[in-house]
């Protein structure tokens, strides 16, 4: 995802990984993680998220969702990361900002491909940060694509 943040000239951009549990096809537990980098001070931003999504199908090919989490986020200089690059991921390296706060995002899976037990999905996706605590932009924005898929469990 490709994004800004409320100091002017901050663009960043970030890759993240989300895991859920999807029941009766509206509603999902997920936890999330996300790695990115802000041009300002140079920084890697590391962010944890756990949240609750809804959503549904639009069409027999269209899934609408809207999401709100928690997110836990930690901010360090990429000098700082190099030289603790481990401990940087774990939240642990020296410099570190921690930082609390919520998301919310919104987007559209398209089906690229489905089967009787999964599908493939792409589509848009835009999501909102406010973040707390420590020194640092309260508001990030983001915008991307999102790739995923479904399997059914039973």
């Amino acid at each position: 995802m490709a994004g800004g943040t409320t100091w002017q000239g901050d663009p960043l951009g970030t890759g993240s990984l989300l895991l859920g549990l999807r029941l009766f096809r509206t509603i999902a537990l997920f936890a999330q993680g996300r790695l990115g980098y802000a041009r300002i001070d140079e920084r890697q931003l590391t962010a944890i998220l756990i949240g609750l999504m809804g959503g549904g199908y639009l069409s027999s090919k269209v899934y609408g969702r809207i999401s709100v989490s928690f997110i836990h986020q930690h901010e360090e200089s990429i000098a700082a990361v190099a030289e603790q690059p481990g401990g940087a991921l774990l939240g642990i390296g020296t410099g570190i900002r921690h930082r609390a706060g919520v998301q919310g995002n919104l987007g559209v899976d398209f089906v690229a491909y489905r089967q009787p037990k999964y599908e493939l999905t792409v589509g848009p996706e835009v999501a909102l940060s406010y973040l707390t605590y420590s020194t640092g932009p309260s508001v990030y924005g983001f915008v991307g694509l999102s790739v995923g898929g479904a399997f059914q469990l039973f």
